[in-house]
């Protein structure tokens, strides 16, 4: 449609806060005032601080099974005798922590809400308009993430799009009205606002909500002369619910009552961050339903919702979207190579390592294994991309969203850290693999270990490129034993990269470098033990063995799965799940536990 209300709905509806920290909940508030006149039936304060017991009992449900990086998690005794292996009996107390209270989608949450919402199966012409966020942490860490001018401005643009969209195509704008709505025209009208206003509010709208919107529908003939009154009032409602804060962010605003230890999400509340934590988009018609009828503070109610969606079509979309920032996925789309070195590479085998990890890991959800199984299952998923760099023959898929699973050698391949994508993440001079850079991902992203600033020494020290001389030579001659090098490199990460060297920089399977045998062994410590490898199948069977491997992902998972960055307090919780992982805890059951725990359900007054 003619842009002819611009400045109107600027002035009118649409209220983003450009606030962070400390002023984010009085913009949202204040905004919330001058876009529906009052908050959505309740009054709220501003978050607490510090740390407050959660209340009796254990922090976590009974669920089957054995029981960002930063610093190493601890890993403290858990009343289990100073083992640091042994599953206590109980989970640790509940505990609360200061969390945010209102929390902006991220940039995937906003374009699978926006399509959700709408019914439509594809935006991209539009979702493409709107930038992405600048981050450190996960996309999805509340503190980040804010709205600026030119986000401001973008979302205004993919607003109007969106509607005009889905007011363009009859079918699609008949899918938006309830099939029970009245025929006359303000009938018809309220029920679509209705309707729509909570799939994208995610609560009920209030008496106020209505009323505003309502008027704001009936001036759609007057705006939009000449256009039929329902399609131009509707999409002004599009328009101003697409850019409200109620949709824009997710909200914890309950009211606690005098005294409180601690404040349960309403059903709205959780149903809204269950949905975007598992799913990544807003609640389906049968969570919103679970709230409406108030089964969703119950944590076995939760429990139940939870489950259906893991085990639904959009399970892993969440568990996707975290497994990419986790094992740097989008990196894989920056390799290259050069066709005359290895002719087994194409231009599109970075896309399907990609794909291999994500189904890989998404198949152990839906197998109901669990972290172990990440580096221990000599399983691999690939297409006529992959399957040369692994050796495999015979038919597997060409389609690169769906690949083939195969069982690979198991001599040879132990999960993620020996498939390709990332072995072919890191390339080195001459073109061999990257092994100091290999230790250093494993170091940081499976151990969670922060690493020292380099060596100033060092900053123009290059690996040389010497004929005959294999690549663990090169590097251990640079900064190994009598270099700068040698305390850092030496205990932080080139022993785990010197367990990869049987394969090359496209994750080729190799025995010898430069006509020597390949040596891929050495010595790391995991859990305080100095263990000893003679090659990747090996280190990979050690970390799936060590409890700091277990702690790494579940406290990103956590990280992740709450949007924040995690409090001190909560390494106990940690520790706890990182035993029962480690026992065999499925990956399903670990995500179910930790959506249904008291610090998911509740937050601090």
């Amino acid at each position: 449609m003619k842009r002819v209300l611009k400045a109107h709905l600027r002035t009118t509806f649409f209220c983003p806060p450009r606030l962070a920290g400390a002023g984010l909940l009085l913009g949202l508030l204040i905004a919330a005032v001058g876009c529906a006149g009052h908050s959505p039936g309740d009054s709220t304060g501003a978050g607490g601080s510090g740390v407050g017991a959660g209340g009796p009992g254990g922090a976590f449900p009974s669920f089957p099974g054995g029981g960002a990086a930063g610093t190493p998690p601890t890993t403290g005794t858990g009343g289990t005798a100073g083992d640091p292996y042994v599953v206590p009996p109980n989970p640790p107390a509940a505990v609360l922590v200061a969390t945010p209270r209102i929390a902006r989608l991220s940039r995937p949450q906003w374009s699978n809400a926006v399509r959700d919402l709408l019914k439509l199966t594809d935006i991209s012409e539009i979702e493409s308009g709107v930038s992405g966020d600048a981050l450190i942490g996960f996309d999805d860490e509340a503190d980040s993430l804010f709205v600026t001018e030119t986000m401001r401005a973008q979302l205004f643009d993919a607003s109007e799009k969106l509607a005009d969209k889905v007011t363009g195509d009859a079918a699609a704008l008949a899918r938006l009205v309830p099939p029970n709505a009245p025929t006359d025209a303000t009938g018809k009208a309220t029920a679509f606002i209705k309707a729509f206003g909570q799939r994208a509010f995610r609560r009920p709208l209030t008496d106020a909500e209505v009323t505003t919107h309502l008027g704001l529908f009936n001036q759609g003939p007057t705006l939009y002369a000449g256009v039929d009154p329902f399609k131009a009032g509707a999409s002004l409602v599009i328009q101003a619910m697409l850019q409200s804060p109620f949709f824009l962010y997710r909200t914890e605003l309950g009211t606690a009552s005098a005294g409180a230890a601690k404040v349960a999400l309403s059903d709205w509340e959780v149903g809204s961050k269950l949905a975007l934590a598992i799913t990544n988009t807003i609640p389906d018609d049968t969570l919103l339903a679970a709230a409406a009828a108030g089964k969703l503070h119950d944590p076995s109610d939760v429990a139940t919702q939870a489950a259906r969606l893991l085990d639904g079509t959009t399970g892993t979309v969440g568990l996707s979207n975290f497994n990419l920032q986790v094992y740097r996925l989008g990196a894989y789309d920056g390799i290259t190579r050069e066709a005359a070195d290895f002719p087994d590479f194409k231009p599109n085998t970075p896309a399907s390592m990609k794909q291999e990890v994500l189904q890989f890991l998404s198949w152990i959800l839906r197998e109901k294994r669990g972290i172990r199984d990440f580096y221990t299952t000599p399983v691999g998923f690939v297409d006529n991309l992959l399957a040369p760099l692994y050796g495999v023959t015979g038919n597997v898929s060409s389609d690169p969203s769906m690949l083939t699973k195969v069982d690979l050698d198991p001599t040879q391949r132990s999960g993620l850290l020996t498939q390709a994508g990332f072995l072919s993440s890191y390339l080195s001079v001459g073109n061999e693999p990257d092994i100091i850079h290999r230790g250093v991902f494993i170091a940081t992203r499976l151990l969670c270990k922060t690493l020292p600033p380099p060596d100033p020494r060092a900053a123009s020290t290059m690996l040389p490129n010497v004929p005959g001389m294999t690549n663990r030579e090169r590097v251990e001659m640079t900064t190994g034993k009598g270099t700068c090098g040698q305390v850092c490199h030496g205990t932080l990460f080139n022993a785990l990269g010197y367990a990869f060297e049987n394969y090359d920089a496209v994750g080729k399977y190799r025995s010898t470098d430069q006509g020597k045998m390949v040596d891929a062994a050495d010595s790391y410590t995991l859990d305080g033990q100095l263990k000893s490898f003679k090659n990747a199948v090996e280190l990979s069977q050690l970390l799936a063995d060590a409890k700091e491997t277990h702690a790494c992902y579940i406290r990103n998972m956590m990280t992740y799965l709450h949007g924040r960055e995690l409090d001190d307090a909560e390494d106990a919780t940690v520790d706890y799940l990182a035993r029962r992982s480690r026992a065999g805890m499925a990956l399903h059951d670990l995500e179910l536990a930790l959506v249904t725990s008291d610090s998911f359900l509740n937050r601090l007054p």
